[in-house]
């Protein structure tokens, strides 16, 4: 099925399957989903000015340490970027716009901020889809570092990494090599999404959450988990043909160990309603 999304060039290029595709500009439409009147291209200028500001302190010479050390002086110190702890939930922080506006965001939120910066300065800084708390990568004379622009652009080893993440679940984490491998940008967008639609569906904002679920559909269209969820929201909304086609779908593709009475359940209930009106 094809889920109803808003115009949105470079998320279809994703989904498309493109190899090259701005996870920045992807963002920033993800955004004007819920701030229709937003300038993309304004948003990447302020990058693109972030970035020339890092550039303009560094020789060409200089180190992979000195060019991350410059970005995290502009954005942590004369910017004041900052991790939002005290209001992690709050929508605005997976929002790229207002992670520029207001300077506050959630680890991969300021993790596509970082990159877009360093990426601009040449540097291949690639996702790390963590468990709990996303980082970005970097490949420097043979060895990888990770960079928390949650907490200020710290810069850390395999073993720190693991530490900090240990701290968080307050139990061991040890890091398997395919866990630390540079995710692709549809990793990257589904996270993000993922992020909203839990706090849309704990804030039951059913309207927004709706826009958030067709994209996730739209990114991975054979997740029959995906278009259930999809399913059961327009069934709420009364969009009664999206929701038994995408229910109808998820029925299709559900594998045999899995539950499909609350699918059947809900489907039965969109197919009455429908004759109802037909």
């Amino acid at each position: 099925m094809q889920p109803r999304v808003p115009v949105s060039p470079e998320f279809e290029r994703l989904i498309a399957g493109h190899a090259e595709v701005s996870i920045t500009r992807v963002a920033l439409e993800i955004a004007a989903d819920s701030y229709p009147d937003l300038d993309v291209d304004l948003y990447l200028d302020r990058i693109d000015a972030l970035a020339d500001r890092v550039r303009d302190r560094c020789r060409p010479s200089a180190s992979l340490r000195d060019i991350l050390a410059q970005i995290n002086w502009v954005l942590y110190v004369e910017e004041d970027f900052q991790g939002n702890v005290d209001e992690y939930n709050d929508p605005r922080n997976s929002f790229l716009n207002e992670v520029l506006d207001r300077g506050l965001g959630i680890p991969i939120s300021l993790a596509v901020v970082y990159r877009a910066v360093g990426r601009r300065l040449g540097l291949d800084l690639e996702g790390a889809n963590l468990p709990m708390h996303f980082m970005l990568r970097i490949q420097d004379k043979g060895a990888t570092w990770f960079i928390d622009a949650f907490h200020s652009g710290a810069i850390l080893d395999l073993d720190h990494c693991q530490q900090r993440l240990s701290i968080l679940a307050q139990r061991p984490i040890v890091l398997a090599p395919e866990m630390t491998a540079p995710c692709p940008a549809g990793t990257v967008i589904t996270r993000m999404l993922r992020n909203l639609k839990a706090i849309f569906t704990n804030e039951d904002d059913l309207a927004s959450l709706l826009l958030v679920q067709r994209r996730l559909v739209a990114l991975d269209p054979d997740n029959w988990g995906e278009l259930r969820d999809l399913g059961i929201l327009c069934a709420r909304l009364g969009l009664l043909s999206e929701g038994a086609e995408s229910l109808e779908e998820a029925l299709r593709l559900v594998p045999p160990r899995a539950r499909a009475s609350e699918i059947e359940r809900v489907l039965e209930g969109v197919w009455r309603e429908l004759a109802r009106w037909n």
